[in-house]
C-alpha cells in the first residue's frame, strides 16, 4: 500500500509540474512530465488527450496524432479526442486514399463507438436481467395473453443483451489489438521485403500516417496502407498505437 501511494503521489506532481508547464506555454515540458505517468504505466484517455495536445502545440504532429489514437483506442466515442485527431491528422503530408469498408460494418462500428465498452456491457447486462424475469412470468403466467406478452419480451430482451455484449466485447478486442502504427520518423522508406540491402524500395511515408501491421519478421514489420498497398518497414520508424 505504501508504494502505491508513493506511486500517486509521483503521478499527481508529474500531472501538476505538466499542467503548469502547459499553461506557461513549455509544451515540450509539459509532454515530458506526463509521458512519465504513462511510463508509470497510469495512463487514461485524459492522459493521453493532453499528451496529444502539448505534442500538437510544440509541433510534433506524429506524436500528437499516435496519443489522440491511444485516447480513442481507451475510449472511441472520446469527441474532444476525435476531434483534435482529425485536426492534427489534416496536417500530415501523406493523402492516401482510404477503401470504404462495407456500410453495414461502417455502420455498426459508428454504434459500437456511441458509448464506452463498460456502458454497453452494463446494459446488456440489464437487458439480460429483463429477458430472465420476462422468462420467469411467462412460466409462471396464467392467462395466454400475459404469456404471449412475456414470450415476446423475453425475446426482444435477450436479442438486445446479446447485441449490447457483442459490442461490449467488440470494442475491447479492438483496444486489446496491437495492429495500428503510426509513422514516427520524418521520411520512411516502405521496401518489398524486410532487408535495407536487397529489398527494392516501393513508396514514401513521411511523419504521422497510421498504417496496420499485419507481420513480423525481426526488426522489420510488415505494414498495409488503407488504400491496400503493402510493403516493410524498419520497427523504429514507427510506433504501436
Amino acid at each position: 500500500v505504501p508504494s502505491a501511494q508513493a506511486g500517486e503521489f509521483a503521478a499527481d506532481s508529474l500531472w501538476n509540474a505538466g499542467v503548469a508547464a502547459y499553461e506557461a506555454g513549455a509544451w515540450e515540458e509539459a509532454a515530458e512530465a506526463w509521458s512519465g505517468i504513462e511510463e508509470a504505466g497510469l495512463v487514461s484517455r485524459e492522459l493521453y488527450y493532453n499528451l496529444g495536445n502539448a505534442f500538437y502545440k510544440s509541433g510534433d504532429i506524429a506524436h500528437s496524432i499516435l496519443n489522440y489514437e491511444r485516447a480513442l483506442k481507451i475510449d472511441p466515442s472520446y469527441s474532444d479526442a476525435r476531434y483534435n485527431l482529425e485536426l492534427a491528422s489534416s496536417m500530415t503530408q501523406d493523402n492516401i486514399d482510404v477503401v470504404p469498408d462495407f456500410f453495414l460494418t461502417r455502420w455498426m462500428r459508428s454504434l459500437c463507438w456511441l458509448m464506452p465498452s463498460t456502458a454497453w456491457a452494463v446494459i446488456g447486462l440489464v437487458l439480460l436481467a429483463c429477458a430472465l424475469a420476462s422468462f420467469l412470468l411467462l412460466l409462471l403466467g396464467g392467462s395466454a395473453p400475459v404469456r404471449r406478452g412475456a414470450f415476446a419480451a423475453a425475446l426482444v430482451s435477450l436479442l438486445l443483451s446479446l447485441s449490447c455484449l457483442g459490442l461490449s466485447f467488440w470494442q475491447r478486442a479492438d483496444y486489446a489489438a496491437e495492429d495500428s502504427a503510426i509513422i514516427t520518423r520524418a521520411v520512411s522508406t516502405v521496401k518489398s521485403s524486410p532487408s535495407d540491402s536487397t529489398a527494392k524500395d516501393l513508396f514514401v511515408l513521411h511523419e504521422g500516417t497510421k498504417v496496420t501491421v499485419i507481420d513480423e519478421l525481426g526488426s522489420w514489420l510488415n505494414i498495409e496502407l488503407s488504400d491496400g498497398r503493402q510493403g516493410w518497414i524498419s520497427s523504429s520508424d514507427l510506433e504501436i498505437i
